[in-house]
């Protein structure tokens, strides 16, 4: 069996054995933590209880099986922090009280099972555990990334593109669009995700290849932009600009049309020097 799945079941007995029906005395009221927390930031654990004619012993915060803060009322300190294997997170000492514990520094380790416990004193020693789950995710360190743009294009040439999301947990979510309209699904080039050895991180690739026709260009090029998502808590966007050589005689059309342009100010220009000589004439 897995040993995630073996360290949940073994969760679930231990609020089984805790819980009793119409039980009077100290028990637990909630437990909240962040359903999702970004790596490195701060976040708080909130684990509020009752104690309804008992008096506390201690409220105890696990990760997993891993004890890593404790609170004991009737002791100096009453706070006691414990390492975690891995160290997944730290506990700032000053800043938590009671139930309520400041974290940072958290890693990608830190995703899991956080089982609250309280303990009353004599006579009842009543024990009993709430648990919740939190996932960390690690962020790409960079924008998307589209490589393989070339200086210059013929029509009908083959454009071919890769975009890249780097090193983030879980891996993001890449898009192309073509002109500010999403890609063609034929286009799209589908890479495997890429996995870091050693830190869990993995890296995405969606490959992106089209011909260079006509319609796609935009004043002589085509805007090509890639997005990276994950989840609603990160978007970035990278554009590469890919240029397109005009066929020969649209040029010669162009340039047509700038002459006929021009005739009307050099027809004027003819007309002043006309008036001048008149003038003098008289």
């Amino acid at each position: 069996m897995d040993k995630k799945y073996e360290t949940i079941l073994f969760l679930v007995l231990v609020i089984l054995l805790n819980t009793k029906d119409g039980v009077q005395g100290l028990h637990i009221r909630s437990v909240n933590v962040p359903d999702v927390m970004i790596a490195g930031e701060v976040a708080w654990l909130e684990c509020e209880f009752i104690d309804e004619g008992d008096s506390i012993y201690s409220l105890k915060w696990y990760l997993g099986l891993d004890e890593f803060y404790r609170w004991t009322p009737a002791e100096t300190p009453p706070v006691k922090i414990f390492p975690v294997r891995d160290n997944p997170l730290q506990v700032d000492e000053k800043a938590s009280s009671r139930g309520r514990v400041k974290i940072y520094q958290v890693t990608l380790d830190a995703t899991g099972v956080y089982r609250c416990e309280v303990s009353a004193e004599a006579p009842s020693f009543h024990t009993e555990s709430a648990v919740a789950s939190m996932n960390i995710v690690d962020l790409p360190d960079t924008k998307p990334q589209i490589r393989g743009a070339e200086i210059n294009y013929q029509l009908h040439e083959e454009v071919s593109l890769n975009c890249t999301s780097p090193r983030s947990q879980p891996p993001a979510t890449l898009t192309f669009y073509v002109n500010d309209e999403q890609a063609e699904p034929s286009w799209l080039l589908p890479y495997q995700v890429i996995e870091e050895y050693g830190t869990g991180l993995e890296t995405s690739v969606l490959g992106l290849r089209f011909p260079l026709k006509p319609r796609l260009l935009r004043r002589g090029a085509v805007i090509v932009k890639c997005t990276a998502a994950i989840s609603n808590l990160y978007w970035e966007s990278s554009e590469a600009l890919i240029p397109g050589d005009l066929p020969y005689h649209a040029s010669i059309m162009e340039g047509r049309a700038s002459a006929a342009t021009s005739l009307p100010s050099v027809q004027g220009c003819l007309v002043l020097l006309l008036f001048a000589k008149i003038l003098r004439v008289i």
